[in-house]
């Protein structure tokens, strides 16, 4: 279960700033100040992206943390810079492992897309996306299959079928049934799954071969014989 970063290069001018113990009281000084001209610095995001590639996710969140607090100082809250803030400070709670915390954000990023993005955008895919994995990693699956599932949606309107996180997807949702032991939904999210491996990545692909293997196991479970092709 990989989690979908945000692109900078959708959101112009992004940037990350320190809060506090009193985060919130200090977001909503910040808010009702002027906003500064021009767009925010950003030397935070940058390092937050370095520390998070080496997988040092406290520091990554330090610096998340920061540009946030700067980014509210040039961008209005309901804004896509702060959505991406928000959305890159859950992704480093979830790497801690903190999960309620990663889908508090995720939620904030949520409310600020239904205002500024469209309905079918890869950004909100992206957070939906994250979301689900988060309630995944709680073992919370009702609300996993629902985020899956319009993640999956909108990359499919987007994206078209033959895609990474159409695969991603199909791949999380078959999981899910699986391990809740609903083997006919399993077999059918693991079958499109693998015809999308075999177009991306081949029919010799260690991946595929696993996943086609899974798909054997599924059919003898649910008796189905193989259709010859």
């Amino acid at each position: 279960m990989t989690k979908q970063i945000l692109l900078i290069s959708i959101l112009l001018g992004t940037s990350l700033g320190l809060v506090g113990c009193n985060e919130n009281s200090e977001q909503k000084e910040l808010i009702s100040q002027p906003l500064l001209k021009g767009e925010a610095n950003q030397s935070n995001y940058e390092m937050a992206q370095k520390f998070f590639d080496e997988g040092d996710y406290k520091e990554a969140l330090k610096y998340d943390l920061k540009q946030l607090e700067v980014d509210l100082k040039h961008y209005k809250e309901q804004s896509a810079e702060i959505s991406l803030d928000y959305n890159n400070i859950g992704l480093d709670y979830d790497e801690l492992k903190e999960y309620h915390k990663a889908l508090g954000y995720y939620t904030k990023a949520m409310k600020i897309d239904d205002v500024v993005l469209d309905t079918n955008s890869t950004e909100r895919a992206t957070t939906y996306y994250n979301v689900a994995s988060s309630y995944d990693a709680l073992g919370d699956n009702g609300n996993a299959l629902t985020y899956y599932f319009k993640a999956l949606k909108i990359d499919q309107a987007v994206s078209g079928e033959v895609h990474e996180n159409v695969l991603s997807s199909y791949l999380d949702i078959a999981k899910i049934y699986k391990k809740t032991e609903k083997y006919s939904s399993a077999l059918t999210y693991y079958k499109k799954a693998l015809k999308v491996q075999t177009k991306v990545f081949g029919a010799d692909d260690k991946d595929t071969l696993a996943t086609a293997k899974i798909v054997e196991e599924l059919e003898k479970k649910n008796n189905i014989i193989p259709q010859e092709k």
